[in-house]
This record gives structure tokens, sequence and C-alpha cells, in this order.
């Protein structure tokens, strides 16, 4: 397989602005609670890699950090690692996950959703692998869904990734398959069911609160996503 992507945040200080956007802006979906920010303080690196770090500054104001490749890098079937640590905390959203470049068949959720990763500090330990399409999405509660508990997730850094074909989709975690979904697992396989034949790129952020990630524990903030690697081979 070809490397298409190959970046290991310990080895840099500089975000590579050639592959990552990072996104600002105050109004998000799902009634998350943060503002995100590109500010030092809350996006920097350590001998650990690259800190998405939320804070609290003050009464009613949450700060964190989102990015994207969008537009830079996007890629159509392969695989993807990425090893990173989440963190815990009541009312804290880690996600790594992938959306469609092209939008070919409209706004969400018609062009598909990949969440190689979600967690929520509220469900400690217990991660959220899913895929969600116009037909199958979290709103009618009929997406691609799998939770698994991995009990360290919190304190020790984990590869994630999926393994992309052209009709399934695997989830990897340290290296062992935990879930495929096939594009015949439903009824629909149309593009309104499995809408995943055409390049995503990636989505890395710490949403607060929210309809997933719940009420918020004030006290616990700071609180830090690291990224360590990120590995895309085709």
């Amino acid at each position: 397989m070809k490397t298409l992507l190959n970046i290991d945040f310990r080895e840099t200080q500089e975000l590579d602005d050639t592959v990552f956007t990072v996104q600002v802006g105050d109004k998000w979906a799902n009634n998350e609670l943060q503002h995100y920010v590109n500010k030092p303080e809350n996006l920097f690196f350590t001998d650990e890699g690259l800190v998405l770090r939320a804070t609290h500054p003050k009464p009613g104001l949450y700060e964190s950090v989102r990015m994207n490749t969008k537009g830079k890098f996007s890629f159509q079937y392969g695989e993807i690692e990425i090893k990173a640590k989440v963190p815990s905390g009541k009312g804290t959203w880690p996600a790594l996950w992938m959306m469609s470049e092209e939008s070919r068949y409209g706004r969400w959720p018609k062009s598909g959703e990949i969440d190689i990763l979600e967690h929520v500090g509220r469900d400690e330990n217990n991660l959220f692998l899913c895929l969600h399409t116009e037909t199958y999405n979290h709103k009618n509660n009929a997406e691609f869904y799998t939770e698994y508990h991995l009990e360290n997730a919190t304190t020790a850094f984990h590869t994630y990734g999926i393994k992309w074909t052209d009709d399934t989709i695997t989830y990897i975690i340290d290296g062992k398959e935990v879930t495929t979904y096939h594009k015949h697992d439903k009824a629909d396989t149309s593009h309104k069911g499995w809408p995943f034949h055409q390049p995503f790129y990636l989505i890395m952020n710490l949403a607060i609160g929210g309809k997933f990630g719940g009420p918020v524990d004030d006290s616990i903030f700071p609180k830090d996503f690291v990224i360590q690697t990120i590995t895309v081979k085709q």
C-alpha cells in the first residue's frame, strides 16, 4: 500500500497549514457549548503530541479546538490510523471523524459521516464507532452503531482506525478488528444508505456539552485531547 499521509506530532512544533485548517467560531451543531478558537493556550505541542485543550476561562464560556483537512487532504478507500488519548471529565466530547469532500449527495447526512471514534466523559472508556447516512442516522435511531469498552482510553494512548473498501468499513483498535459494517447489512444499498464511495476528509475536535456530551462539570478544566500520529495508506 502507498502511504498518503504520515504525521508524527511529537516531531514538530508547528501545525502544517497545507494539511490542516483550524476552524474558529461560536455556533455549532448539537447544542454544543464550546467556542472554537485558534489560541496557543488551546492548541499546542508537547512531547506527547498535538494537544487540543478545552478551557473554561470564565463563567458561561468554554473554549476548545476543532480542525479539518477539507480542501487540503482527502482520500477514498484505504486505511487510516490515529494514535490518540481521549480526555476524561463529564461534558467532554472528543471525536475523530470524516465527512464528504464534495458533498456529492447534499448536506448532512445525505453525503455520509464516518465516526472513527467518539467518546463522552460521562461514560468513561466507552467508545462509539458509527456511520451516518441519509437513510441510517442517529436522528432516526438507525445508524450503523457499535459501542466498545476500552479500559484505559482516558489514561493511555491507543491506535484508532478504519479499513475502508468499496462496500465495507472495518473498525480497528490497537490492531484488533472490532466491528465491520457492510453495504448490504441494511436494506437500502443505494447512495442514501451507503454513500461511502467518494473522497472524505478528516476532522479532529473536542466538543463540550451538547446533546451527546451532556451536562458539564465545570471543575474538570482544562482537559486535553492529545493526537500523537496520523497515517493514511491506500
